[in-house]
């Protein structure tokens, strides 16, 4: 049977918007509920981000943030001083977003749609930023030119990927979920890769789930000026059967520093050539 891209990645994060699952035990959509989220994130799940994506870019700019999860990440945007924009086909993503910034007494333009076709007129952004979204939609590529349109003239795409050619991809994901436990017979390719985003029992969605090497993700950015690629997220549970061992005796920023070109996510920016 056929399934609907679009309509599984809505389900999935409606069901379980991304982030929840790390809340703290306190009164759910609380602000201290918001705040246990971010400082998972940035302290435990991924301390590379606040420097790598240099949020403070944005200050004074129109910005777009296309799949907002909980709004950590915009909150973060809106808070350096910038004019935000939420895109999700997730209601329940653009619902904590507002929300979330409300708490901390800012706002955001949420809109209900679809990266592939956005509703905004050309050059409509100084920035438009996207942080392990754009490869659950079937046409990423679509998607990668409709940034470039919405774009300004000079603008910049921060846009983050899945990485084929990282530790967790091929150790956990293919290795030992794929070939040691069978997934890949018993699951199938999609399934098994869907797997990779968390869900609870109760939510049946199997959002469609794509990694990407270097070489196709310049091909994806062929329109854009100056395109530079860069991996970032390696940590010790990546690596199966060792991984509890070597995150006992390495740090975090030791895997980020030496192994990070294996990194699970490719970091892209990229920004839009000046007018002739």
């Amino acid at each position: 049977m056929k399934r609907d891209d679009k309509a599984e990645v809505a389900r999935q994060w409606d069901g379980d918007p991304c982030g929840a699952v790390t809340a703290a035990p306190v009164e759910p959509e609380s602000a201290a509920w918001y705040a246990s989220v971010r400082d998972y994130r940035y302290r435990l799940y991924a301390p590379w981000m606040r420097q790598a994506l240099n949020f403070g870019r944005s200050r004074d700019k129109d910005v777009l943030e296309i799949g907002v999860g909980l709004g950590s990440d915009h909150l973060l945007l809106a808070e350096s001083g910038a004019r935000m924009t939420a895109l999700d086909l997730s209601r329940e993503h653009l619902r904590h977003t507002s929300k979330h910034l409300e708490y901390c007494g800012l706002s955001t333009k949420a809109t209900l749609g679809d990266a592939e076709r956005m509703p905004f007129p050309d050059g409509s952004f100084d920035l438009v930023y996207s942080f392990g979204v754009l490869h659950h939609t079937p046409g990423t590529r679509q998607a990668i030119s409709e940034v470039h349109r919405v774009l300004r003239p000079g603008g910049t795409a921060l846009i983050a990927l899945y990485h084929r050619h990282s530790f967790f991809f091929w150790l956990s994901t293919i290795g030992v979920s794929g070939i040691l436990k069978l997934g890949l017979i018993r699951k199938g390719w999609r399934r098994l890769l869907s797997e990779i985003e968390y869900r609870s029992s109760e939510n049946t969605a199997v959002p469609l789930v794509k990694v990407y090497s270097r070489r196709q993700v310049r091909r994806l950015f062929r329109d854009f000026g100056q395109v530079a690629i860069v991996a970032h997220h390696v940590e010790g549970g990546h690596f199966p059967l060792i991984g509890q061992v070597l995150a006992r005796r390495l740090s975090r920023d030791w895997f980020e520093r030496y192994l990070g070109f294996g990194g699970w996510y490719l970091v892209v920016e990229a920004s839009k050539a000046l007018a002739p």
